[in-house]
């Protein structure tokens, strides 16, 4: 085999490689951790955060509720019991209860818009749970799924350094050496081919010598504007 098909060989082994590691890149990447489990788990704390707030509202409404309450039965009592029998004074007591009252009847439509708000607040809340169980349990499987993939590929990458270092060894030093460099300084592949007279790696046309050269085959063409390794074929 010519040291033209050896170097052919190896790029389309090198080639699978970069994709299987490529492809190991990006599963490693998705095992860091679900995106849409993160975003859900971050609205559930939200909706923790504003269930609480409307809830330590509601607390604060009805206890102010419960406080008015408890001052005005007593204040009725009075108005009522025959106990008070200074006219004066009976006004004064009833003036301070329907003050009282006022201020408990506009707390307690404070209060049914909080409680309406609790509601809601506590439906978000358990839509939000019940979402992020559904991704939770979605993510251990596409876990188990990937981590399965990285030692699939772990196999394979493995099984292609090892074919690329033993198709090396049927390549002259030189030609590897030039290979390799290429390989590190050139995105893509680095042996290519010339068609209708141009190189299929740059598309600049190749100098009729430069094309003899790589039709004998004796010794590696490359070509002028971008250094890449070329074949006819």
């Amino acid at each position: 085999m010519s040291q033209i098909a050896e170097l052919l060989a190896l790029q389309e082994i090198d080639d699978e490689a970069a994709r299987l590691k490529a492809r190991l890149s990006e599963v490693e990447r998705r095992l860091e951790g679900s995106e849409e489990l993160e975003e859900a788990r971050a609205a559930l704390a939200e909706a923790e955060s504003r269930r609480h707030d409307v809830h330590v509202e509601q607390r604060r409404l009805e206890d102010e509720v419960a406080t008015l309450s408890a001052r005005i039965s007593p204040e009725e009592k009075r108005l009522y019991d025959g106990s008070v029998k200074n006219p004066k004074e009976l006004t004064s007591i009833q003036h301070e209860v329907e003050v009282l009252k006022s201020q408990r009847s506009r707390l307690e439509d404070e209060l049914v818009e909080v409680l309406d708000r609790a509601e809601a607040a506590d439906r978000d809340l358990a839509a939000a749970r019940q979402e992020v169980v559904r991704l939770d349990e979605a993510w251990a499987s596409t876990r188990k799924e990937l981590e399965g993939e990285r030692e699939s590929l772990l196999g394979a990458i493995t099984r292609a350094e090892a074919k690329s270092a033993a198709q090396k060894s049927a390549i002259d030093p030189r030609s590897l050496r030039t290979y390799e460099d290429l390989r590190r300084r050139k995105p893509g592949q680095v042996v290519v081919r010339i068609q209708g007279g141009i190189c299929s790696g740059c598309r600049i046309g190749i100098p009729d010598a430069v094309r003899t050269r790589a039709l004998a085959g004796a010794m590696l063409a490359r070509c002028p504007s971008c250094e890449r390794i070329l074949y006819v074929g």
